[in-house]
């Protein structure tokens, strides 16, 4: 195996490592650098030729989690669905694929609060990021044409932080815990989705008639 092929796949075991070192109980935090390249099967010093210190391996980790998610939510929005279908799979398809990758949510979630303040702005760019993306996908409705890119951009964030506590919820389920408990969480999350975007339409209608002229016929 050539050099630069060993250095990513030990990269990636760091980072895979960390993971699967966190659970409910234990944030990024709590774990140390020797658990992390015990879990890796490397040493300690062998670290040190990828990150400075645990910090900026948790800042890399927000990449690595939020990247698959971005990806899913780039296959929902190539389908060209309509407003109904676009909250229908892309709500559905996030929290199942959040339940299924639990350790990558819960890392994000925990971080995301009590993470340090590098970490917190990392996931914040992120989460920016792909509000701003929602944002596009809205104004590419019909029914969303003409609606200022404020308005728009401040709807997408409140479902970007209505699917964060939509994704706790998830995330509480245990794995024993049925299918049918999920359906119910993802069928609100939809709802809760679709009230923020319909009241992003009536906003749009009642700001148009306040700050229309006034015609004064003589």
């Amino acid at each position: 195996m050539k050099k630069s092929q060993q250095r990513l796949k030990t990269h990636r075991a760091l980072m895979v490592a960390a993971i699967r070192l966190m659970s409910d109980d234990r944030s990024f935090s709590s774990i140390s650098l020797r658990e992390v390249t015990r879990e890796a099967g490397v040493v300690p010093a062998t670290f040190y030729r990828h990150f400075n210190e645990m910090e900026d391996l948790a800042v890399e980790l927000v990449d690595y989690c939020l990247r698959p998610m971005e990806n899913l939510m780039a296959s929902v929005r190539a389908r060209r669905l309509s407003a109904r279908q676009l909250v229908y799979e892309s709500v559905g398809s996030f929290l199942r694929f959040s339940r299924r990758h639990r350790r990558y949510s819960l890392f994000l979630t925990k971080e995301r609060l009590g993470g340090r303040a590098k970490v917190r702005e990392r996931i914040r760019i992120g989460l920016n990021s792909i509000a701003l993306r929602l944002a596009h996908d809205i104004k590419g409705l019909p029914e969303w044409n003409g609606v200022p890119n404020t308005i728009i951009e401040d709807v997408a964030h409140m479902i970007i932080n209505q699917m964060l506590i939509d994704l706790e919820l998830i995330l509480d389920l245990s794995a024993q815990e049925t299918s049918e408990q999920e359906v119910r969480i993802i069928a609100s999350a939809r709802k809760r989705v679709w009230i923020i975007l319909r009241g992003g339409l009536s906003f749009r209608e009642r700001h148009t008639r306040r700050t229309r002229p006034n015609i004064v016929t003589v």
